[in-house]
């Protein structure tokens, strides 16, 4: 299996004193998929199907090892593929004991019934000696112990999408129901949010997430706000440019969470599935397949710092690569978001309106009517308002051929209501589809023009996730972060690597999503 990995480093001007570190590894599996989910498998023939997933799983287990890795991470629905109704995933589904048991399935098989997959995760985790994390199908009776109500699916017991856990001798540490579904008609959501973590000789504490749960409040964000500075990411993430692609919201993630992030996305092509990495809030590693690239999985291996919940921002931490075959680096000489009482060093927000001659109109972007302007000028600044949430840009043009490339600054406040409720503000400079300004806000890989801009705005959330993106799905990360008490967040960059595609501040209201 080649190694291929992009990774970028950042020094900090103000970073943290990181006195650790640990190998980990992610892998983007392509899931051998069942060609008929919806009809029901027996018990054996299901096994039959994932162990050929499995066998899979075991020889990058083997490769991670080889290369020193601590932790490895597969992605979610990668045992036993998607699409499967209630009834038809019954095959598939294995009662995960409580890790209050202290059940190592590898050492004792007997103990539980019909546990083979997590027979065969243990022993991987054993064999190889390492921290091991895969997503499977759950079958719990009701009661949960978790659950006051006592509630009950109408069946009699409940299914899960869940993360496992196994530490590097095949002990089950940790067991987590994904909260956040989606559309995901075989599992239930659990009745309450599982705040669920696992601890580690090598690097503390790490959390546990699930694919659409990145987006809510719940589980994810409460465990940042207890502390957890290391977040374990299984998932199946369909990309949607120009703001969700997956490496860029990992990295956004990461960055305006101030978490390392370990994600493992599915590879399949038909359902725009790739996109994986290994991401702390300065550096980078990550896999995006481009189209024409064959449909295989892919192994990722980074040396990480541990991120300890408290921390002091001293020396730049060492973050490396394990194998620098195929990456690509690029430096800068500042980062990370910086909190300060005020972005003295930054111009202020300017307070000029879109000129008259260039004005502003509405496009769909990502299903939300955004609020756009165009940047007709060779730079300038420029405000564009929802409402009274209001983006501001200053920009120049390093190259820019305005007879191919359209650009425009486009804002948004309100609730995303389509596949998932969740309120949101966010500013944006995109580059238009084509040369209309209708086209704005539709998707878009490859770009040519570069500018040095600087993006600021006044959130009403300190919750701010900041992303840029290049040509051909290549990550930048932001020269300059800056973040005030009062909620203005301020992100200044100039394109590096390649053209402009996107270049994005992402803010959540969780506060407002259950109004």
């Amino acid at each position: 299996m080649l190694l291929v990995i992009f990774t970028f480093y950042i020094v900090l001007g103000q970073t943290e004193q990181v006195l650790d570190s640990y190998i980990a590894a992610v892998y983007e599996h392509t899931v051998i998929l069942n060609p008929d989910p919806r009809t029901p498998l027996s018990r054996h023939e299901a096994l039959r199907h994932m162990q050929r997933n499995l066998d899979v799983y075991e020889e990058q287990a083997a490769l991670a090892a080889q290369q020193g890795a601590q932790i490895i991470v597969y992605p979610e629905d990668g045992i036993h593929g998607f699409n499967y109704t209630r009834s038809s995933i019954s095959g598939y589904l294995e009662t995960i004991p409580d890790p209050d048991e202290g059940w190592n399935p590898c050492v004792d098989p007997g103990r539980f019934n019909n546990t083979e997959v997590l027979q065969r995760l243990s022993c991987m985790a054993r064999r190889y000696y390492l921290y091991l994390v895969a997503n499977m199908a759950d079958l719990q009776p009701c009661p949960l112990k978790t659950d006051r109500s006592s509630s009950c699916p109408s069946d009699g017991h409940w299914q899960f999408n869940t993360n496992v856990v196994f530490n590097s001798e095949g002990l089950l540490v940790a067991r987590y129901h994904k909260h956040n579904l989606y559309f995901e008609e075989a599992f239930n959501q659990p009745p309450q949010a599982e705040i669920a973590t696992f601890e580690t000789p090598f690097a503390g504490t790490f959390g546990l997430i699930v694919c659409f749960d990145i987006l809510f409040r719940d589980p994810t964000v409460t465990l940042v706000e207890q502390g957890v500075r290391q977040l374990v990411f299984p998932t199946a993430w369909m990309n949607q440019l120009p703001l969700l692609d997956s490496i860029q919201f990992q990295q956004a993630f990461s960055l305006g969470a101030n978490v390392s992030l370990l994600a493992a996305n599915i590879r399949n092509d038909r359902l725009i599935m790739t996109g994986s990495g290994i991401y702390t809030p300065f550096s980078a590693t990550y896999h995006h397949a481009k189209r024409g690239d064959p449909e295989e999985g892919r192994l990722l291996l980074a040396r990480v710092p541990v991120l300890h919940p408290q921390w002091v921002r001293q020396d730049t931490p060492t973050t490396e690569a394990v194998d620098t075959t195929g990456s690509t680096s690029s430096e800068a000489t500042d980062s990370g978001f910086c909190h300060r009482e005020s972005c003295a060093d930054l111009p202020p927000p300017d307070a000029a309106t879109v000129p008259s001659s260039y004005p502003s109109f509405n496009s769909s972007m990502m299903h939300d009517p955004f609020q756009f302007a165009l940047l007709n000028e060779t730079g300038g600044k420029l405000t564009m308002c929802d409402g009274t949430f209001c983006c501001h840009l200053q920009y120049e043009w390093i190259a820019h051929d305005k007879r191919n490339e359209l650009y425009a600054l486009g804002a948004f406040a309100g609730t995303h209501v389509v596949n998932g409720h969740y309120a949101l503000q966010v500013c944006a400079v995109v580059r238009c589809a084509e040369l209309e300004a209708s086209s704005c806000g539709q998707e878009v890989e490859e770009a040519e023009s570069k500018m040095h801009f600087l993006l600021d705005a006044t959130f009403d959330t300190k919750h701010v996730y900041p992303t840029v993106l290049a040509s051909r799905l290549v990550l930048e990360h932001p020269e300059k972060l800056e973040k005030t008490p009062d909620g203005r967040v301020v992100m200044k960059h100039s394109s590096v690597s390649g053209g402009l595609v996107t270049g994005c501040l992402y803010g959540r209201m969780y506060h407002l999503d259950q109004e």
